[in-house]
This record gives C-alpha cells, sequence and structure tokens, in this order.
C-alpha cells in the first residue's frame, strides 16, 4: 500500500461492529423492561415479539428505551414505570416469564433480588450492573473482527473506539471478547461515561474526542457503525467516510437488507447524512480503507465512494449496498463544543 502523506484512523463503535454483544445487552434490557409494556400478554413476551423490539431499539441507551415504555404507558393512562416498580405492582404472570427468563441469562429473579434487599430503586443503575454481568460471560468478537485489526496493525494505521456505551461495560466485554491487546484503556471512548452530562449518538462529542485523541483530523477518519444513531453521530462529526455494517448475530439474515438501507437514508444527522456503503463482512472494508487512504494521500476531499476505482468494489466478496447520493462530509454546528480537556494536543 502507498505511504500516505495524511494520517488516517479508524474509529469503531464497539456493540453490534467490533463486539458481537447487541443480543446479549438488547436481551438484559428487553426483560429489565418487559413487567412495565403497557398490557403486555405473558404469552407475547419472548420470541418473535422480543427479536422485534430489539431490532427497533439497537444503539438507544437504556434511558431512551425505559423513557420510550414511559410514553406508552402514558398514552393508555398507565403510571409511570418507577412507580409501578416502586409499589411493586407488576403483572404477576408476566413476572412469572420475566425471571424465567432471567435466569436463562445468568441473573437473579426479580424476587429474589427483593427478598435479598438487592434490588436497586433506579431501573437504569439495575440494569447497568446486570449488562455487565451477562456481557462477562457473553461477549465476543464479531466475526472477521480481529483479522481487519490485525491488517490495520499490520499497516500501522491508527484505531480506536467510539461508542455511546458506558465503562466498565465496554472493558469488561473486550476482556471477555479477548479484545484487550487491541483495545487498552486509552483507546476506548464513551459518550455516556466521559462527558457530564452524558453525550449520546447521535451528538458527535464522542467521534470528534476518539479522532482528537489519535491526533487526527475528522474528515481523514472512517467510521464503522451498525446503528441510525451511529452513523448520525459519525455524520455530525464530519467523519471523511462511514462504513455501515449488518455482519453482527443481533440483524437477522433476512433483515440485513432492509437495515443496511436504513443505515444509508437515515436522517439522524443535521445534514441528514447517511452511511456512504454498507458491508455485511467487516473484511471487506479492508479494499475500501486503502481507497480512502490513497485519496487522502493526494488531499482528495469526499465524498469518496463515489469516487473509488470499479476495482475497489470488486473486491468486496460479500453483499453491500452502495449509497448513490452520498453527502459531502461536514461538522454540525448545533451541537454542544467538545470540552477543553479533549481538544487536540
Amino acid at each position: 500500500m502507498a505511504a500516505c502523506a495524511r494520517k488516517v484512523g479508524i474509529l469503531f463503535d464497539f456493540d453490534g461492529t467490533i463486539g458481537d454483544t447487541e443480543i446479549s445487552a438488547m436481551e438484559v434490557a428487553y426483560w429489565g423492561l418487559a413487567p412495565y409494556f403497557p398490557n403486555i400478554k405473558p404469552e407475547d413476551l419472548g420470541g418473535k415479539e422480543m427479536a422485534e423490539w430489539i431490532r427497533d431499539n439497537c444503539g438507544k441507551p437504556f434511558g431512551e428505551m425505559a423513557e420510550d415504555v414511559d410514553k406508552e404507558r402514558a398514552q393508555v393512562g398507565l403510571e409511570p414505570l418507577d412507580e409501578l416498580r416502586k409499589n411493586r405492582k407488576e403483572d404477576p404472570a408476566v413476572l412469572s416469564v420475566v425471571n424465567d427468563a432471567r435466569e436463562r441469562c445468568g441473573l437473579k429473579t426479580i424476587d429474589a433480588l427483593r427478598e435479598a434487599g438487592e434490588e436497586i430503586e433506579d431501573l437504569w443503575e439495575q440494569s447497568r450492573g446486570e449488562f455487565e454481568l451477562a456481557l462477562a460471560k457473553l461477549a465476543r468478537p464479531c466475526p472477521g473482527v480481529v483479522e481487519l485489526l490485525d491488517f490495520l496493525r499490520e499497516e500501522k494505521i491508527p484505531f480506536c473506539i467510539a461508542t455511546t456505551s458506558p465503562k466498565p461495560r465496554v472493558p469488561i466485554s473486550i476482556t471477555a471478547a479477548d479484545l484487550e491487546t487491541y483495545f487498552p484503556a486509552d483507546k476506548v471512548h464513551s459518550g455516556e461515561s466521559d462527558f457530564v452530562p452524558s453525550r449520546f449518538k447521535p451528538d458527535p462529542s464522542v467521534y470528534l474526542k476518539a479522532a482528537n485523541a489519535e491526533g487526527l483530523f475528522p474528515e481523514d477518519c472512517i467510521a464503522f457503525e451498525d446503528s441510525e444513531s451511529g452513523v448520525g453521530s459519525a455524520a455530525n462529526a464530519g467523519v471523511g467516510m462511514i462504513i455501515g455494517y449488518v455482519g453482527a448475530s443481533h440483524i437477522p439474515l433476512d433483515e440485513k437488507t432492509r437495515h443496511a438501507e436504513k443505515l444509508i437514508d437515515t436522517k439522524k444527522s443535521e445534514q441528514e447524512r447517511g452511511a456512504d456503503i454498507v458491508v455485511w463482512d467487516i473484511r471487506d472494508s479492508i479494499p475500501l480503507i486503502e481507497a480512502f487512504i490513497e485519496r487522502r494521500r493526494k488531499d482528495e476531499m469526499g465524498p469518496h465512494i463515489g469516487q473509488f476505482p470499479p476495482m475497489v468494489l470488486d473486491k468486496i466478496e460479500k453483499k453491500a449496498v452502495i449509497n448513490k447520493f452520498p453527502e459531502v462530509p461536514k461538522l454540525a454546528d448545533g451541537f454542544e463544543p467538545l470540552p477543553e480537556e479533549f481538544a487536540m494536543r
């Protein structure tokens, strides 16, 4: 590969992109909120209903999911979930199904937590610890990730993580997935944990922080994302190229094309910019990375995907969806500036 006059780097989302963690994390979130779904029937829990809920909520922070449940409850005249939980008035039949599912996830039942006095008043705080317990056992790398990271190392291309997910949840998952040598603590940037108050995607802050930490300009970076809010965050940060990814296990095979199109068509950023391309196999991004570096070596600006030689796209072995109308990368101006301590040194 040709020497690069400009420093170029890779900024990865974590859940569902580097770590195949979304199913485990989202199942914990689902069963944490299930007792409070408005008018839910025990026989409807799990299965197809859970799969659809996970698909629709992947990429959202737990607090946002809980707010959505509260809005749905308010629409049908039900009390807030915190009030129902505090008074322990959950439907016993629903709770029975939830408790069985929690045990399958390696978690204590709600009844056991209450009997031991271990239930935490704040549901988000309770769920945070349960996410960590589940992921410590279940987190794995997404297919092909190690090969991609080895390529980046060999080519001396810097990379790090830019995630909404909190610490220590992400480091716990990194350890469980045996990725510690690739992502030591200083390579993990969290929108929830690194900012006060937290800054969740599509806010661009975590991408800007990650780029600055690597001594990179956003336009010289490639972002990898599996969610619409993540694509919006990278777009708002003015990242040079956004590669969507649908190869993790939380996206069913028959939903991958639909999900890829959502990543391209998303309106989550200020300029409504979507992913430039979406790949099924993360290793298929290697020729895209090489082509991006070559263009930045010549100081050519984005959008890049439409300017790659045809042979670059011919190297993609699995399926991919290309954005036919890519937008020029541009830093959004409708967000709080990055705190001074995170500015590029």
